[in-house]
């Protein structure tokens, strides 16, 4: 499974708000909520590029690889 570090990222830059990064990426809320709580079936190219310009990091520094528990 992909895990969203989202909130991580959001801490380490002391980004307090949904609102405050919709400002600074053109993300809509919406959209930041679902990456942030692991919803949604895909992220956008667009999406991803705007969160590494933003937070200044790589891709792998805002999803991480989990594998599956056996049996699941």
């Amino acid at each position: 499974m992909i895990r969203p570090l989202l909130s991580e990222m959001m801490g380490k830059h002391k980004v307090k708000s949904f609102s405050q990064l919709e400002k600074e990426t053109g993300i809509s809320r919406k959209t930041l909520a679902k990456i942030y709580n692991g919803e949604g079936g895909g992220i956008d190219y667009d999406t991803l590029n705007a969160l590494c310009k933003r937070f200044s990091c790589r891709v792998d520094e805002l999803l991480e690889y989990v594998p599956d528990k056996e049996g699941e």
